[in-house]
């Protein structure tokens, strides 16, 4: 019987979700990638000061976070072997329910060792292909800094100034706005006048990220104002972020180092620096593309549903 448990699923909708799991599973072994699982219940948790922590118990004296990704422990089983891996399964972010979010999500993440930026991206989109067959071979790109100047009217390296008075002028309160720098106004700005926009006509890859922006992707060493990165939209929501990644330890511990003080100066609860993540980059991580995608986002682009609890199954629906 559909929905006798209260899951809010119909068999139909059941299915095609396993289904695509079960292509996933099946492309990548084709592949020769190996599937793995690490665990999501840890000392510590990505650093991302936009990714809100969640404690959910102790270990010991410490307190334990369910993993917002699994990308730590993907980078130091390739740093160990070498070979290329993938893991399918759930990922949490706190405080997270509306039409494209929940707080447990399904999440695809690989790694490709001697992979650049290119030919993972033309693996995104075969993959994309297995919830929707119809997408065309090839996508749209979209620089990132000219993306933002079309859609805002502004530069992306804008002044502070000049940013915050252009969002004022689109409505933007100064309340919001006055304690925002550069990049939280340039995020602000990207995620209502620029996000909306993209893919409209099918998947759509963005590129050209500034350096502040880069995450844990390494520089273009041809442009170094460039991070090596890139994020996948389609219909205006965003399915996948992956790059070339950072290899170097000592300009990781640099950019964690500025998330951790981020983190404080928001007032966020202090977290443990990732000693694993950075063992596994002292260890030796070879040159490789990840890249982590989001599955209840794209079964639910792929069968047209407006929201993300249309395709889960027992979706929380909270308002937070």
């Amino acid at each position: 019987m559909a929905g006798a448990a209260g899951s809010g699923l119909d068999w139909a909708m059941l299915e095609r979700r396993g289904r695509l799991m079960e292509a996933i599973r099946a492309y990548f072994s084709a592949a020769g990638v190996l599937e793995v699982d690490t665990p999501m219940l840890r000392r510590t948790c990505a650093s991302d000061p936009h990714i809100p922590e969640t404690p959910v118990q102790r270990m010991g004296e410490q307190p334990a976070y369910l993993q917002s990704s699994p990308e730590a422990l993907l980078k130091c089983l390739v740093a160990e072997h070498g070979r290329p891996i993938y893991q399918l399964g759930h990922a949490y972010r706190a405080g997270e329910v509306g039409h494209w979010h929940q707080p447990e999500f399904l999440m695809l993440e690989w790694y490709r060792p001697g992979w650049g930026m290119q030919a993972l991206m033309d693996e995104v989109l075969a993959v994309l292909r297995l919830a929707a067959p119809a997408l065309e071979s090839a996508t749209a790109h979209c620089d990132w800094g000219r993306c933002f100047e079309q859609q805002t009217g502004v530069p992306a390296d804008s002044t502070p100034a000049v940013l915050r008075e252009r969002a004022g002028q689109l409505g933007f309160s100064a309340e919001l706005t006055g304690a925002l720098d550069a990049g939280g106004l340039r995020d602000l700005l990207f995620s209502h006048c620029v996000q909306p926009m993209l893919g409209r006509d099918g998947p759509q890859f963005v590129t050209g990220f500034l350096a502040d922006d880069a995450s844990f992707a390494r520089l273009d060493p041809e442009h170094p104002e460039r991070a090596l990165r890139f994020e996948v939209y389609w219909k205006g929501v965003e399915l996948a972020n992956g790059g070339e990644e950072l290899t170097d330890a000592s300009a990781w511990r640099q950019r964690a180092s500025r998330d951790h003080a981020e983190r404080r100066a928001r007032g966020a609860a202090p977290i443990p620096l990732d000693t694993d993540w950075q063992q596994a980059l002292e260890q030796g991580l070879p040159a490789c593309s990840g890249v982590a995608l989001g599955v209840d986002r794209l079964l639910m682009l792929a069968a047209g549903a407006d929201s993300i609890q249309a395709v889960v199954p027992f979706a929380s629906s909270e308002a937070t």
